[in-house]
């Protein structure tokens, strides 16, 4: 609860802040669909095996969360509301930030907020994402590795649920649940997938019965709906209802 409202906090002061950029919308624009340049950074990126993830969002503007995996179940996380800078070359910072640190068992946090966070993400000719996080000093040296937006999605594809749920040493590990006419487990497989940046697909490997491995390709399409491709044969995916 104490996360949901402090990021209604921040969706609040950004909205807030956006209305202040109309008035001179020439020189800092939020991310709209007139806007292109910003969709490569909607995505999840890697750093250090995983350790750090960046995670990017298109809700009206850009909205970036970074997570650096601590020791004893903690995470840093820093959380920005984005738009293009007038170049068109990097995502910048409204004058917002919010970083906190939370337990991932109890889900305990605490929080800081800053208007004065200049932070900044960019694009480097081979296709890696850096981010620099000035009043904090953070990011420095990393570069992250496009994974794609597949990360952390809990889909269903008939009676298959299917949770893209960690991802390390390259590879996604994509946990698939079978369920019968009861609604009840009744198999279950781990997929080992790897991303191509160049598609924006991933192609897992993976079993419920081992006599009869299968290969999966996901991708997404023209409406940005998620698609399992199996045997030449594609199915769209839904948001899975189930929340275990």
């Amino acid at each position: 609860m104490k996360k949901l409202l402090a990021l209604i906090l921040v969706l609040c002061l950004a909205i807030s802040v956006t209305a202040a950029l109309a008035e001179d919308e020439e020189d800092f624009r939020s991310y709209t669909e007139d806007n292109p340049e910003a969709m490569p950074y909607v995505s999840a990126w890697v750093a250090e095996d995983g350790d750090w993830r960046v995670e990017g969002f298109d809700e009206d503007s850009i909205k970036i969360m970074v997570v650096h995996k601590l020791g004893d179940n903690k995470e840093d996380v820093w959380e920005y509301t984005l738009a293009l800078n007038p170049e068109k070359t990097a995502l910048v910072a409204v004058p917002l930030g919010l970083h906190y640190r939370q337990d991932t068992v109890s889900l305990e946090w605490d929080e800081t907020y800053y208007e004065d966070g200049d932070a900044t993400f960019t694009i480097t000719e081979d296709g890696k994402l850096v981010w620099q996080d000035v009043k904090e000093d953070a990011g420095k040296g990393l570069e992250f590795q496009k994974i794609g937006s597949f990360f952390g999605c809990h889909m269903v594809k008939d009676d298959i649920d299917v949770l893209f749920y960690d991802w390390y040493d390259g590879q996604y590990d994509i946990r698939c649940y079978k369920y019968d006419e009861k609604d009840e487990i009744a198999a279950d497989a781990i997929l080992k997938g790897d991303y191509d940046p160049e598609t924006n697909t991933v192609t897992a490997e993976g079993f419920f019965d081992p006599d009869a491995p299968f290969t999966v390709v996901f991708s997404y399409d023209e409406q940005n709906r998620m698609v399992w491709t199996e045997d030449g044969v594609s199915t769209v995916m839904d948001l899975s209802y189930r929340t275990e």
